[in-house]
């Protein structure tokens, strides 16, 4: 009979134990899903930004329609580094030292670098695009 009971009381204890470590494994979760919605929106945030930047005759009155405090290209510049700033709370380090790279040196080859770090952050993913990718954009718009 003392068998019988404490087959039942590790039994209910393991069930105490698996919901336990289900619960924390899907805050876990949950929590991760909402870190990597809100660097996927920062990201696309400060990639508009930085085109902007490199070419504000064809940003400026775009962004205007999403965000009208921004109203020259000192504000934007502004936003940027102030974006570079609030990285050091999410992003990681390449996207912070390819960020600060960009606002040292605004330049195609910086946002592209910038934008492969932001991608290898999101997902994780290795790739072979660099700033020679901007010898094709550039063909393009030569034709």
């Amino acid at each position: 009979m003392q068998l019988f009971f404490s087959l039942i009381g590790a039994l209910g204890l393991g069930g105490i134990l698996v919901a336990l470590f289900q619960t924390i494994f899907e805050h876990k979760k949950q929590v991760e899903e909402h870190e990597h919605e809100l660097k996927s929106r920062r990201y696309g945030a400060i990639l508009i930004l930085m085109l902007t930047k490199l070419d504000p005759k064809t940003g400026m009155p775009k962004i205007r329609t999403i965000r009208p405090d921004l109203k020259n290209l000192e504000d934007v510049e502004r936003e940027i580094e102030t974006e570079l700033l609030n990285g050091v709370l999410f992003a990681s380090d390449g996207v912070i030292k390819s960020l600060a790279e960009f606002v040292r040196l605004p330049s195609y080859a910086t946002y592209i670098k910038t934008a492969v770090a932001m991608r290898r952050d999101l997902w994780g993913k290795k790739t072979s695009i660099d700033e020679n990718i901007l010898e094709v954009i550039r063909k393009d718009s030569s034709t």
